[in-house]
């Protein structure tokens, strides 16, 4: 499936707005039942808004000729065993590609944003600093905050998040329900993609 995270469409069904002291895009369920669903990301974290859809393309189908995931509606595929080690389905969902603005976001894991170049966490008061930034990345693409340690200005997106539990991107490729993703399928879809990767994943 292919899910266009700026549309809102409703044909995106893994997928929903939220304000928590800021517009967030989250990739996760919106129409689940009230048991819990989990998910797996891998976000391209270099894919821009111009050709995320291209590079969407190109490694679903790469994982559709690998025989990971299948036609019509990239459910697990012959080869499924590659990405988890269980040869069958076990209660996945399969595969969505999210394309747009999106922010990746997982509930469990809400650590602290760190500096890409000092790799000094921000510290107390960072929801109040991200939160307006976050809102304007949404609207507009841009946002900037500068690291109080080093003093470098560092675009929102290259932020590094400990526990990996948020990216701001434009390109994911989300895996619901079912066995965890293999931490050596996860470093072969990056390199396939030829771009640095986040792997969020969580519970909702």
């Amino acid at each position: 499936m292919l899910c266009t995270g700026e549309s809102g469409s409703l044909i995106c069904r893994r997928r929903q707005q939220c304000r928590r002291g800021g517009l967030c895009r989250i990739g996760w369920a919106a129409y689940r039942s009230a048991v819990s669903s989990s998910f797996q990301t891998i976000v391209d974290l270099e894919a821009t808004a111009e050709d995320a859809v291209a590079h969407g393309e190109r490694v679903a189908a790469w994982l559709v000729g690998e025989g990971i995931v299948r036609l019509p509606d990239h459910g697990p595929g012959p080869r499924w065993e590659r990405a988890t080690g269980f040869r069958e389905a076990s209660g996945s969902d399969g595969l969505t590609v999210v394309t747009g603005r999106t922010v990746f976001f997982s509930p469990q894991q809400s650590g602290p944003p760190v500096c890409p170049y000092c790799a000094v966490a921000f510290g107390d008061g960072h929801r109040e600093v991200f939160s307006p930034v976050m809102d304007a990345w949404w609207n507009a693409g841009r946002g900037e905050v500068p690291c109080p340690a080093c003093g470098r200005v560092v675009p929102l997106a290259a932020w590094e998040w400990a526990g990996d539990g948020l990216a701001f991107a434009y390109l994911g490729f989300e895996f619901w329900n079912g066995p965890a993703l293999l931490p050596e399928f996860v470093t072969e879809l990056g390199q396939a993609l030829g771009h640095r990767t986040r792997f969020v994943r969580g519970k909702v």
